[in-house]
């Protein structure tokens, strides 16, 4: 249903007031503050017209109205104007990378941490699985006695680790000896086209250090598996404490152990999210654990692949911000990737 004028009006100033004091709106206030050309009657007439509507709610019988998950969802669709990134906001973020980053997890996680702090709201970055990237090179990395570190490079800048443990009698030079023969034989394959035969003529060609190359091979077959599984990186996580909302501690329970399970975030995002910013308030999420949090997200992409980027955050949320601020970062971050990877 469309609405006119005069309840647009209405309902958009209840919003920015409710968002803003977490408080139920009154027509007299609501008056006062706005400078409305019209009588607090009239207010109080068009509240009670939207409440009848379904976009406004009264908590209590003396208190003033607060906006619904409809009221929320009209202004939304029909009546937001995204607030973008200035260009004071946008020369931050630039400055912020312009490290030479060579892991993209570590791109994408500074992105998500600057999101979080701008916007003050939880954000979290879905890194896409890395199946279809190349094997770059590998290193191991001696780390303590009898410990070293196997780290994989992939061409897309993803970086893949796993500490493994070694003899105490092999030496630094002998691992080194053992990163450029993996390098030989595996640079340039994709991931998921490592074959079993790849890593047997590994094997055959190291039979002396058969103990190590095991437990390197094995490592190495473990990070294949792990690679093509999607990586959720969160940022903010204690900003939803903030939150009038959350002073309950059962609820924020809920909420942190839900952000602790990145299968269950993975599964509450479409599989396929295109460039446009997407918005879900409250019950319009699947997950019970988060039906009092909404979720603002869109797509990035890299090469051949998609990412997801978004922010949680309280029903009462500044949705204008959320979403224009998502919407510039996500052009950067595409931007970025298409230079450096």
């Amino acid at each position: 249903m469309t609405l006119d004028e005069r309840k647009r009006l209405i309902l958009e100033s209840i919003i920015k007031d409710y968002v803003e004091t977490a408080e139920p709106v009154g027509s007299r206030a609501m008056v006062k503050k706005h400078n409305l050309k019209i009588s607090a009657a009239t207010v109080r007439n068009e509240m009670a017209d939207l409440e009848d509507m379904g976009y406004l709610e009264q908590p209590h019988t003396s208190a003033g109205r607060i906006p619904s998950q409809k009221g929320f969802r009209y202004y939304v669709d029909c009546m937001m104007e995204k607030e973008n990134l200035d260009e004071h906001e946008t020369e931050i973020l630039l400055h912020l990378l312009d490290d030479s980053y060579e892991e993209l997890n570590e791109l994408v996680q500074k992105i998500g941490q600057f999101l979080s702090q701008i916007t003050n709201y939880t954000s979290f970055v879905v890194v896409p699985s890395v199946r279809l990237s190349n094997f770059k090179f590998m290193q191991l990395i001696p780390i303590e006695r009898g410990s070293t570190l196997l780290v994989v490079v992939t061409d897309m800048g993803v970086v893949l680790h796993r500490k493994i443990g070694v003899p105490l009698s092999i030496s630094a030079s002998e691992l080194e000896l053992l990163g450029r023969l993996c390098n030989r034989i595996l640079a340039g394959k994709k991931l998921d086209e490592i074959r079993r035969s790849d890593l047997q003529s590994l094997r055959e060609e190291l039979n002396q250090r058969r103990k190590v190359i095991d437990r390197v091979l094995e490592a190495i077959d473990n990070l294949l598996d792990s690679s093509g599984k999607e990586k959720v990186l969160v940022s903010g996580a204690l900003k939803i404490m903030n939150e009038p909302e959350f002073k309950n501690v059962d609820k924020l329970k809920k909420v942190l152990a839900f952000l602790e399970e990145e299968n269950l975030l993975i599964e509450m995002l479409p599989d396929n999210i295109g460039d446009n910013v997407d918005i879900r308030i409250g019950q319009e999420n699947k997950a019970e654990d988060i039906q009092e949090l909404s979720l603002v997200f869109s797509g990035y992409k890299t090469q051949g692949e998609q990412g997801k980027i978004g922010l949680m955050g309280p029903i009462r949320m500044e949705y204008w911000k959320a979403a224009g601020h998502l919407e510039s970062v996500r052009e950067i971050i595409e931007e970025i990737i298409r230079k450096r990877f």
